[in-house]
């Protein structure tokens, strides 16, 4: 209201990003000015170079970024004349590191951020937040405003407050572990329930959309989880009745639980749906499982041959799972003399060999040689993951479409997954390889060269002996991967 009321004059027009927060809509509204509601695609990033038609008469843009409930940010480029109002309170909290959105004030001076201490640390009881912008007129004006409408902050709020902003980082990073975590289990549930959802997976927040394949829930559906004490908000209230909100920020116990509970109740009201085909390509990067050659951290532990079983059964369920979806399967093999190995393995796979040197040589030679076939949208992952949630490939697939690389964190701070549309060298120049610093790295590089980039939910690598217990206990564990493990159980029992 304090912005508002600076900026806005009885019919001044006000172009408002929908669905928002309520007060953005209806604040300038009740002001008098004349609101053209502008509806990106739910769940995507949405771009300021794509606004509706009348934006060019509008005197502000209200914004919500990162965009609640759906987790997309901001992004395009705005040279227009009409102030950006943004609603910030989610942008600190970032579900990858050094992945977070960019300010409208990094947008133009007349810009402004709203933002407070309620989402990120759950301190919305202080009543206390904040406005920047580089418009020191407007600032003044601003604090005007405030000091005719509202009294002053409570000492003991006020001494709360900065206390929080003091530790911030400290006190939100627990949120963000959590939120981090309780994300991949729910992308671990969209798996499992594929035939009913597909999602765009959030870049921020505490919140993610999943749509409904089959369209509206019907409301037995709500009222039968109300009765087992499971809120999961329906998409109508957002003029989004195929979808539902979910909010992932509480405790992950409680909230695996929930999910289980969610999904006993969808797979009771509604039917399958049919899951589209792909529409992108897949390069899996692999060596040729041989004692001592491949999984050499985990053969430490569990012997070169067993890390070599382990190793194969892994790339059998990661090609299996690649070439159901990719619209066209590579490999990128090593070493140079196992295209034998690999045609029986993947005889309708487009193989070629990787060259010599550093993991950043080897990747990309695979995007300069696909993208030089004709390669749609490649995506690149491992074999490390046998586990990763399938219908992420496709996500990428769609986020390239938008973006102009894609990532998968991967827990050990590499990633297990990376697309793109050209070959950007630059993202495999000086990468400390091999440690904890590659996502972060890349990022980094991303961001020097103003490239647009999408990430997905975490997922984890097979490296260690608890990787391996892990593993065993993970409800995504595919067919090869079980008989391999169930295989080296009953030898462990022998041998005992």
């Amino acid at each position: 209201r304090i912005v508002a009321t600076a900026l806005l004059e009885p019919g001044d027009t006000v172009l408002v990003q929908q669905p928002c927060y309520q007060a953005l809509r209806e604040t300038p509204a009740s002001l008098g000015a004349h609101i053209i509601d502008w509806r990106p695609a739910l769940g995507w990033d949405f771009g300021l170079d794509a606004l509706p038609d009348g934006a060019a008469r509008a005197s502000a843009i209200f914004l919500n970024s990162p965009h609640g409930p759906s987790g997309s940010m901001i992004g395009g480029r705005y040279a227009g004349p009409a102030r950006l109002v943004a609603d910030e309170v989610y942008r600190p909290i970032t579900l990858v590191p050094r992945h977070r959105a960019r300010s409208v004030l990094e947008r133009g001076d007349a810009s402004v951020s709203i933002s407070d201490l309620s989402k990120p640390l759950g301190l919305g009881g202080l009543r206390i937040g904040w406005l920047a912008t580089h418009d020191r007129a407007l600032l003044a004006s601003c604090a005007r405003v405030l000091d005719y409408h509202s009294g002053s902050v409570s000492k003991l709020s006020a001494l709360v407050a900065a206390a929080a902003l003091s530790r911030f980082d400290e006190l939100l990073e627990p949120h963000l572990r959590r939120a981090r975590a309780n994300l991949s289990l729910l992308a671990a549930f969209v798996e499992q329930h594929e035939a009913w959802f597909d999602w765009t997976p959030p870049q921020a927040g505490y919140t993610a959309l999943l749509r409904f394949r089959a369209g509206a829930a019907p409301p037995a559906l709500h009222a039968a989880l109300r009765d087992r004490g499971v809120f999961a908000l329906d998409g109508a209230v957002f003029d989004a009745p195929d979808h539902v909100r979910i909010g992932f920020g509480l405790d992950t116990p409680g909230f695996a639980e929930a999910l289980g509970l969610f999904g006993d109740e969808v797979r009771r009201h509604i039917a399958p749906s049919p899951v589209p085909t792909p529409h992108g390509d897949v390069i899996v990067l692999a060596k040729e499982p041989r004692a001592g050659y491949t999984k050499t951290r985990l053969a430490a532990v569990v012997s070169s041959a067993r890390g070599a079983e382990l190793s194969a059964a892994f790339l059998r369920d990661t090609l299996a799972f690649a070439a159901l979806r990719g619209r066209r399967l590579y490999i990128a093999y090593a070493p140079e003399d196992a295209r034998d190995a690999f045609h029986t393995l993947a005889p309708d796979a487009l193989a070629f060999a990787q060259p010599a040197g550093d993991l950043g040589a080897r990747l990309s030679h695979a995007f300069e040689t696909v993208i030089r076939e004709g390669g749609l949208r490649p995506v690149l992952i491992g074999s490390d993951s046998p586990t990763l949630p399938a219908h992420l490939l496709a996500a990428a697939h769609a986020a390239l479409m938008t973006h102009d690389v894609v990532l998968g964190p991967a827990e050990d701070g590499g990633y297990y997954l990376i697309g793109m549309n050209a070959p950007h060298v630059s993202l495999f120049s000086g990468i400390r390889w091999s440690s904890d610093a590659v996502l972060e790295q890349t990022l980094a590089r991303a961001a020097e060269a103003r490239l647009r980039v999408f990430v997905l939910p975490y997922w984890y690598d097979i490296d260690t002996a608890s990787d391996l217990d892990r593993l065993q206990r993970d409800p995504l564990l595919r067919a090869e991967s079980r008989r391999a493990l169930a295989i080296g159980a009953l030898a462990g029992a022998a041998a005992s």
